[in-house]
């Protein structure tokens, strides 16, 4: 035991001494299972997005206008996960490129295939457009907004909304209003206001209303709270909108998590009271390949593995925080030749979970195959009782370090009357942690678990416990569990028969 503890202890040592970018090789994670107390029994069954009915699960399709990936070489693959919405970019420039002349060509291939399979296409509208704009440092208008370009410009943009919502209506119902408001990146040429962006949000607003009669409306910001946020609500902001979104990127999913989240959701209560606004998490990601230099200034260069547990973290607070849908960045790497608002290529990094080029899956889409079928509409975030036990894994030593006993989180959930309780070590995935092994979990609820299994996403296989508990216990504990800087599930075989296929 004293072993495990020096280990932890000297890996997080190695990566805290790196100075700079350092390529590691990225090992399979496994675990310790199964052992005496769990029996594997078989594994998750895949379903593709057109066969579950809905979830709050989201995948960035962004940048096509801009033609950043070619959609159709994906459009299977992506179904093939199970993943139910998409995150689109309308794309001003690429739909009028003659004075009053629109061309939805491009944008009707995407959102009909996406449809077709299953998959709900959400809209994140924008940018800017040369033709009423002028010379602009990004000649696709990223990041252009109208409301400065005169009377022709703003009425110009008004036709393009009214002629978008029309073109649309029946086949979209949501609506973000620009993208990443708060930075100057996305709000040229003048500097970020919220009073400003309310403005955009009204005159677009207004006008998707009333050609889409059950529209929702979002705003969205980068980050997650800060004074841009408080000024849009307290200005009123919120009266004009549905759904509000953030962009939460971050080294961990869990950073500025306990803070923020419920700071924005109850700022969004107090300044509107008499109306639900649903708080979104509408793009954030991990790369499995980070360029050095880039600004995220990870220790490593990333690896596929390290992506798909962040992402399944991503999900897995989101959902237990009732966002009314979470998005993850993205579903293609982006070709070379991205630019930002003020023009130039940023060093970027390989946010997809397919490559480019090849469009070869990468392993957070057999992890997410794994993870959708579970966390389906039929799984809500629910209030349990629960005590993460790691002394006898981890035991005190003199000198030693108590962090494992905070650092741990579990997310609870409810699933067709049945608990779930999804758990893991909160630590940064690129240490490539070795899984903890011994743990106990005790569970209490009034909703009992009488057969508990243990689920693992990343392999997608399914554990039996050794032993079963009456169907009125309110208070039980599960032993020999492991814990993995990935979510782990522990639930009642009932909650989950219909998804498992048995050995």
């Amino acid at each position: 035991m004293r072993k495990k503890l020096i280990s932890l202890l000297a890996t997080v040592a190695c990566f805290t001494a790196f100075a700079q970018q350092t390529k590691v090789e990225e090992t399979e994670p496994s675990l310790p299972l199964p052992n005496e107390s769990w029996k594997e029994i078989g594994e998750i069954k895949h379903a593709d997005s057109n066969a579950i009915k809905d979830s709050r699960l989201s995948i960035g399709f962004e940048c096509l206008d801009r033609d950043m990936f070619e959609p159709d070489k994906v459009y299977d693959k992506l179904s093939e996960t199970g993943i139910k919405w998409a995150r689109c970019q309308t794309g001003w420039n690429k739909c009028e490129k003659q004075k009053g002349v629109y061309d939805f060509k491009w944008l009707d291939n995407v959102v009909d295939n996406l449809l077709k399979r299953g998959i709900k296409p959400w809209f994140n509208v924008g940018f800017g457009n040369p033709l009423y704009m002028g010379e602009m440092m990004n000649p696709t208008g990223v990041g252009y907004v109208p409301l400065y370009y005169g009377d022709e410009c703003v009425q110009a943009w008004k036709n393009y909304i009214n002629a978008l919502s029309k073109h649309f209506n029946g086949r979209v119902q949501y609506y973000e209003i620009w993208n990443e408001t708060n930075i100057d990146q996305f709000w040229q040429p003048k500097k970020a206001d919220p009073k400003d962006y309310r403005q955009l949000i009204k005159i677009t607003g207004d006008i998707i209303r009333k050609n889409v009669p059950d529209a929702k409306i979002g705003a969205v910001v980068a980050g997650t709270a800060h004074k841009y946020t408080v000024e849009f609500f307290k200005q009123g902001g919120g009266k004009l909108i549905d759904f509000y979104c953030i962009h939460p990127y971050a080294i961990l999913p869990e950073e500025k998590f306990t803070g923020d989240n419920p700071f924005i959701q109850d700022l969004i209560a107090r300044c509107n009271p008499n109306k639900k606004i649903e708080l979104w998490q509408g793009e954030s990601g991990f790369a499995s390949y980070f360029p050095v230099g880039h600004y995220r200034k990870t220790v490593t260069t990333g690896g596929e593995y390290m992506q798909a547990k962040w992402m399944l973290r991503r999900f897995t607070l989101d959902l237990s925080s009732g966002y009314g849908l979470t998005s993850f960045f993205q579903c293609v790497d982006l070709k070379p030749g991205y630019q930002m608002g003020k023009g130039g290529t940023p060093i970027f990094g390989r946010y997809g979970i397919f490559e480019n080029i090849t469009y070869k899956p990468k392993k957070a889409v057999e992890v997410l195959k794994n993870f959708t079928p579970l966390f389906d509409s039929d799984t809500k975030p629910r209030a349990l009782g629960y005590h993460l036990n790691l002394r006898k894994a981890v035991p005190e030593v003199i000198g030693g370090s108590r962090l494992v006993d905070s650092a741990n989180r579990v997310a609870t959930f409810e699933r067709n009357g049945y608990p779930i309780y999804a758990y893991w070590m909160a630590e940064d995935t690129q240490y490539q942690m070795k899984p903890i092994e011994g743990a106990n979990i005790k569970l209490v609820s009034d909703i009992p678990i009488s057969e508990p299994v243990l689920i693992d996403p990343i392999s997608g296989k399914v554990f039996k416990y050794n032993k079963t508990f009456p169907e009125d216990s309110s208070d039980i504990t599960v032993a020999r569990i492991p814990v993995a800087d990935w979510p782990l599930v522990i639930t009642d075989m009932k909650a989950v028969e219909s998804i498992v296929e048995k050995k």
